[in-house]
């Protein structure tokens, strides 16, 4: 009597299998909605992104066969940029600690490849030598900040030619040094970068890329 009761309220077989099967297909159509949404936001993101990436793979595989490893003293690298610490390179603004410091010889190598790279070197628009100084309150201090900073990034520069005299003979219009006021209190202040601008062509791609996601 009381297995008849229970009965009353257990379907048979047949309608739930119906029922397990409606909803897995709920479940699968609600799944390949969220993904159909994924991908129309991925794609156009990876469009975006991948010949910034490609260029930034391209540089890195040259730091790295030059360098062989990111964790050096002294030196940070970052997205299209490589920092290294004034300590490294010179003793005063007219003095480099030697001659042709091995760093500088390890980055003309690198941006001399880089150059010579026709694929890569169309994406590069100026590489430039930035020493900075702590921005003073004084006017006349900031002038003469910037006067002895633009001679730092100058004696860098010149320096990086002697260490890969091919680079000044064959690529010099890439070059430029520039003084960079910063915050006083930025850590970064104490270092020379050299940075690695993209060129229009860059931009281009990545519009080119785009265009079918705007249609």
């Amino acid at each position: 009597m009381k297995a008849d009761f229970i009965r009353k309220f257990i379907l048979p077989p047949g309608p739930i299998l119906s029922l397990m099967l409606a909803g897995l297909l709920l479940l699968s159509a609600l799944l390949y909605y969220r993904a159909v949404k994924i991908q129309r936001f991925l794609e156009p993101a990876l469009a975006v992104s991948e010949p910034r990436m490609r260029f930034s793979q391209s540089l890195n595989d040259l730091i790295l066969q030059e360098f062989e490893t990111v964790d050096i003293a002294g030196v940070r690298f970052r997205t299209q940029s490589i920092l290294i610490d004034q300590s490294q390179l010179y003793v005063s603004a007219h003095h480099m600690k030697d001659t042709e410091p091995l760093i500088l010889k390890k980055m003309g190598r690198v941006f001399l490849a880089a150059l010579g790279n026709p694929n890569v070197r169309e994406h590069i628009s100026t590489i430039l030598v930035e020493a900075r100084y702590p921005l003073d309150p004084d006017p006349e201090m900031n002038k003469r900040l910037r006067t002895v900073t633009m001679e730092r990034a100058g004696l860098v520069l010149n320096s990086l030619y002697a260490a890969e005299p091919a680079l000044e003979r064959q690529f010099w219009m890439y070059f430029a040094a520039t003084a960079v006021p910063l915050d006083p209190k930025a850590r970064d202040v104490d270092w020379i970068e050299f940075r690695i601008v993209p060129t229009e062509r860059l931009h281009i791609e990545v519009l080119q890329r785009l265009e079918k996601y705007v249609r």
